[in-house]
């Protein structure tokens, strides 16, 4: 399938979306990277407990996209993008209260809960909508200026994370807080709708998807696999940094910053490369390779220095498969089932994340006194992913023969 390259030709809606995307990682990658850290330790709880936390909140994530996904093909986007930051915006002002005056556990989990649920609700309408004011051969060049403008919030993100949680863990949630504010004002007056709502066909899908799509079935089967795998670069590796390492939070943010000024100034040529050749199930799984490799560097040494060389080529990995994620599932579906792949996808893989959390933080509680054993096995894991999604490139340019000059515009 031929991909067109730049954004010149895209719809403007995609540039605000990007910027919405860009104000919300500004203020929420903080409140991500940092939470586990606040778990064990201003609250001393357990590695298995945060992990088990932490795992869980993926399930729910999951189950609550699922049916936002459904819902957003029915009612449209608009709804979940101008209304759920409102109700985010207090929630994260309330963890900012639970940690500033170190309230009980319970307050600052309930209304982490609460962002979890209505992300949840908003980021199948988000990735739909972009499906939405894209053509096919767009698709992979939108999603790259969503994921070039959120990882550049995500570079300035944890800069400020970590300065501001060195003086108090508090203040990364008024400043979610505050940017969700931000985040709410470019939604309200830039995009309008961009579904037509009457395409939508009044069924109950469910799972049968999976039985009527065959190739879709097993990519989201890897796709678990996969989820179980990265998601010892979120938590666990934070955690491996500030617990076992003892990198300073500074430190931390700055790693975290790294990876997204790289992944702005690494996407375009990457996305001019998978533009001009293969396709996008082959690149997300070279994408995947590199994510071994970045694995592999944590093996053999936990310093400032490698946790930057590993940071750097995690960076790559995400450059070649960050974009083909909803570029290959909105490929896949039916145009007025987008928001129901989307939230399907995401559902299933959440079991990925859930036990990748859980077991991630529990092994490497296990393994502490030899982490080398513990990343080797998750760079051999991430590997076999990665052989798997290559020798499927064939497979979907064969499924996606009839769709490919097609266009899909609201």
């Amino acid at each position: 399938m031929a991909y067109s390259y730049g954004f010149r030709a895209l719809d403007r809606r995609v540039l605000y979306l990007g910027i919405s995307r860009f104000i919300r990682a500004s203020g929420r990658v903080s409140a991500f990277i940092f939470l586990p850290l606040i778990f064990i330790s201003v609250y001393h709880i357990s590695f298995l407990i945060t992990g088990l936390i932490l795992g869980s909140s993926a399930i729910v994530m999951a189950i609550v996209q699922y049916y936002s996904g459904k819902w957003t093909d029915r009612i449209g986007r608009r709804a979940f993008l101008i209304i759920i930051p409102i109700p985010a915006s207090i929630l994260y002002f309330l963890m900012f209260v639970a940690v500033f005056f170190h309230l009980s556990f319970i307050y600052l989990v309930t209304p982490w809960y609460g962002t979890i649920i209505l992300n949840s609700l908003q980021y199948p309408a988000i990735e739909a909508a972009v499906a939405d004011i894209t053509s096919l051969s767009e698709r992979l060049s939108g999603y790259t200026l969503i994921r070039i403008l959120a990882n550049l919030g995500a570079a300035v993100g944890p800069l400020i994370g970590g300065i501001l949680s060195s003086i108090n863990f508090s203040y990364i949630f008024i400043v979610a807080s505050v940017f969700t504010v931000g985040e709410l004002f470019i939604l309200y007056f830039n995009v309008k709708e961009t579904y037509a709502i009457g395409n939508y066909r009044k069924e109950e899908i469910k799972f049968r998807i999976f039985k009527a799509d065959r190739f879709f079935f097993l990519f989201t089967i890897v796709g678990v696999v996969l989820g179980f795998t990265l998601r010892q670069n979120g938590p666990t590796m934070t955690v491996y940094a500030f617990d076992l390492k003892s990198l300073p939070l500074l430190d931390i943010g700055l790693i975290y910053s790294v990876n997204g000024l790289a992944v702005i100034a690494l996407q375009m040529p990457i996305l001019r490369l998978m533009s001009s050749r293969m396709n996008a199930v082959f690149w997300r799984g070279i994408g995947t390779v590199f994510y071994a490799g970045g694995f592999s560097v944590l093996a053999f040494n936990g310093t400032f220095e490698y946790f930057l060389i590993a940071m750097l080529i995690f960076t790559i990995g995400e450059d070649f498969m960050a974009p083909t994620t909803q570029t290959i599932i909105t490929t896949l579906a039916p145009p007025e089932k987008k928001g129901t792949y989307i939230g399907s996808y995401n559902l299933l893989t959440s079991f990925g994340r859930f036990f990748g959390t859980i077991f991630g933080l529990y092994f490497l509680y296990l393994l502490r006194t030899s982490t080398l054993t513990f990343w080797v096995s998750i760079a051999a894991a991430t590997l076999m992913t990665a052989l798997a999604y290559i020798f499927m490139g064939n497979s979907f340019l064969r499924r996606t023969a009839p769709a490919a000059g097609t266009t899909n515009r609201a």
